[in-house]
């Protein structure tokens, strides 16, 4: 990045004194009149007799104090809050920290209003220079081709990318136009002519910027994207729900900035038109977004039929179809809200209704600027979800021609993965029919990925036990138990979409001995999508020799009537499955020889047909259940060691169950309550991802995106 960043730290250890804790701890006069409590209100209200007052200036010490070296702030931090000697002296120690000021969330114009008013009332030239220090530091962030990062200097990942999300960009403009306009609080000696011309140069790069960055779709100009690479311009994805998208909520964001440039040019005009053209066309009528409170008091986030309701639109629209779609941190799209777990449905703003806001304001503009070119839009005309332009729930679909095999019903899968090389350098990707395939599946060798063409109708359906088992040996190499079998050193396979039943408990003996449906010795393994059956205990079994594997499974309906039906041993991250068992545990974990083996499930459901334990272990072991939901019928008690009558394994490092947001119906005696911060090293709830399971060693969820022509359910 080809910043021009201008040091203007000045004064720390005098900064430092005059931010002491007396500044901290003085009392504020009496007002009659009533203020604003919270920071994000306290510098955009109304009344100016509040910087006169000693609690302006309390707060005044506190946004100095967080001011970096850099001449900006950090993000989410409240300004407002009383702190005591120990805090303060830390945020002076932050204050040489150049890797958290950012632009997102309001920080720095918020901090820099503020500090702008303050220095209208009181004239102290603190406040003034510590406002210059961050009108150095915006400049200082604008790359050439006129846009911002979220953070500088020093950004790290997407933070990179131009950055309209949370109107990082429109605020910093806005605030700069003001600024150059010397519209209050900026008048007097805040901003010199030379700082203006400066300022209006900034301003004039920041809409070319935004004019390039425009996507155009058919030749015509549309929305936004809310986050575009800093070299070729073009969409770009940010965290992992924030994919490269049309995006409505920030775009009605940079056509009111459009709409209020004083003498909008031909291209501005053509920006704004294609704009509202879009947001008219791809409006969704007949819907609501509600936020609910369910019965057992948990929140609720769906989007609801309403004949009366007004236009909304969806945050994000796909690139392909232009059709809406929410994301989960796995970073998959899915077109209902209810596919997403909880902690994203809640805690983002997935539909919104900006947009509207901008019909009566471009009906006015275009009438005053450009009625030649004027578009016809209407909040009262059927949106695309109505009027047949979208396909609103859109059900992915694989592309056949993707897959380097496709078996029919009949055909052996075995000679499919015979096909493939010895050692796959890339994937290998098998599709299987709609039908039922009476076989044992062996893969043997790494980079398999096989996939079914619908769950519920491709079945791979066998009835086997150990001392039952047709096929001991393979290749030279024993076989074990199961509808599948992955062999050892068959690293890094995907199994997704389809049904594999061990069904030797109804079909051959009316017993739960073990019956893998699906056994594994190799590691890095990818399960989702199916339904993972078995009669008997251990329906999915992955054992890496030594405990050592890394398994990732989403989207599994388990059914086994044994015990430990989901028993892995090493690592193993499981995400919005359905657990149904009857009378024994459902989940055991071996995580011997690392003490930060771990078991983690979240946004997943537990049932069962009679009382059931929920789990169990036998060696050491480490479980993490997140936002789960278990019913009546599995028992009220905690994870437990399997034997009250003998010690297999003293496991040294105890019991290790930790939750968080799980509920029981009917409650629970308290052993599910919230313990998360018991653990060792715990992140916070949405911490408690994929990629923290494994360390940062394996991710799974970016393999799975990279194969999600073949693999898209």
């Amino acid at each position: 990045m080809k910043n021009t960043f201008k040091k203007v730290f000045i004064g720390f250890m005098a900064f430092a004194m005059a931010t002491g804790s007396f500044a901290q701890q003085r009392a504020h006069k009496k007002d009659n009149k009533s203020y604003p409590k919270e920071w994000k209100q306290i510098a955009r209200m109304e009344q100016d007799s509040f910087f006169l007052t000693d609690e302006a200036r309390r707060i005044a010490e506190n946004v100095l104090a967080f001011q970096r070296c850099t001449g900006g702030w950090p993000k989410n931090i409240d300004m407002a809050r009383r702190m005591n000697d120990k805090e303060l002296t830390k945020v002076i120690k932050d204050k040489s920290r150049r890797d958290d000021s950012t632009i997102d969330n309001n920080a720095t114009t918020a901090q820099m209003i503020f500090l702008a008013r303050l220095y209208r009332q009181t004239k102290d030239i603190r406040y003034r220079d510590a406002f210059l220090q961050g009108v150095e530091y915006l400049l200082s962030g604008q790359y050439e081709n006129g846009g911002w990062p979220q953070f500088w200097p020093g950004p790290r990942g997407y933070q990179v990318h131009i950055t309209f999300n949370d109107d990082a960009i429109v605020n910093t403009l806005n605030m700069i136009r003001d600024m150059m306009n010397h519209k209050a609080p900026y008048e007097d000696d805040l901003i010199d002519k030379a700082l203006c011309v400066r300022l209006g140069k900034a301003f004039n790069k920041g809409i070319e910027c935004i004019l390039a960055t425009q996507i155009i779709k058919d030749g015509e100009p549309s929305v936004w994207c809310q986050q575009n690479d800093r070299e070729t311009l073009k969409p770009a994805p940010a965290r992992a729900y924030e994919l490269p998208s049309y995006c409505s909520a920030e775009s009605a964001g940079i056509v009111r900035l459009l709409m209020e440039l004083p003498a909008p040019d031909a291209r501005v005009k053509r920006a704004v038109h294609g704009a509202m053209k879009w947001f008219d066309r791809y409006k969704l009528t007949g819907l609501k977004c509600e936020r609910i409170v369910l019965a057992n008091g948990e929140r609720d986030t769906r989007l609801v039929e309403d004949p009366q309701a007004k236009p909304i639109w969806a945050r994000y629209y796909d690139l392909k179809y232009c059709e809406p779609y929410v994301c989960d941190r796995d970073g998959l799209p899915r077109r209902h809200l209810e596919e997403i777990g909880t902690e994203r449905r809640n805690g983002y703003s997935w539909y919104n209704s900006r947009p509207a806001e901008l019909f009566a304001i471009y009906n006015a503009w275009a009438d005053k600027y450009d009625p030649k070119h004027k578009v016809a839009i209407s909040l009262a005309t059927k949106g695309a979800n109505e009027n047949g332009l979208i396909e609103m729930y859109r059900r992915p679909m694989a592309e056949r021609t993707a897959f380097d095999v496709v078996v029919k019903p009949g055909e052996s899968i075995q000679a499919a993965i015979e096909k493939a090389p010895e050692i796959p350098t890339e994937p290998f990707k098998i599709l299987l029919l709609n039908g039922t395939y009476h076989q044992k599946v062996i893969i043997d060798r790494p980079n398999i990925v096989l996939v079914g063409e619908n769950r519920d109708s491709t079945r791979i359906v066998l009835a086997e036990t150990a001392q039952t088992r047709a096929i001991t040996e393979y290749h030279g190499r024993p076989v074990g138990n199961g509808v599948i079998v992955l062999q050892e050193g068959a690293d890094d396979c995907v199994i997704s979409g389809l049904t594999v039943y061990n069904n030797y408990g109804t079909a051959v003996e009316n017993t739960t001995i073990h019956q893998m449906a699906i056994f594994g010795r190799a590691t890095r393994t990818i399960i989702i999508n199916s339904n993972v059956w078995a009669d008997g205990n251990d329906a999915l079994s992955l054992w890496a020799p030594g405990s050592n594997g890394m398994y990732y499974h989403a989207d599994l309906y388990l059914r086994c009537p044994g015990v430990d039906f989901l028993c892995p041993r090493g690592w193993c991250y499981a995400t919005r499955c359905h657990f149904y068992g009857d009378s024994r545990a459902m989940i055991w974990h071996d995580g011997r020889g690392d003490k930060n083996k771990k078991l983690v499930i979240t946004n997943s459901s537990f049932d069962a047909k009679t009382p059931t334990l929920l789990g169990r272990y036998h060696h050491d072991s480490q479980f993490y259940l997140i936002k789960c939901k278990m019913s009546k019928n599995v028992l009220d008690g905690n994870i437990h060691y399997a034997y009250s009558d003998k010690v297999l394994d003293p496991c040294p490092w105890g019991l290790r169950t930790y939750y968080y947001g799980c509920t029981r119906e009917g409650g629970h005696s308290g052993w599910l309550n919230d313990n998360l911060k018991e653990a060792e090293n715990a992140p916070e709830f949405y911490g408690v991802t994929a990629k923290w399971t494994f360390n940062g060693k394996w991710d799974p969820e970016q393999r799975i995106r990279d194969l999600w022509n073949v693999l898209a359910y």
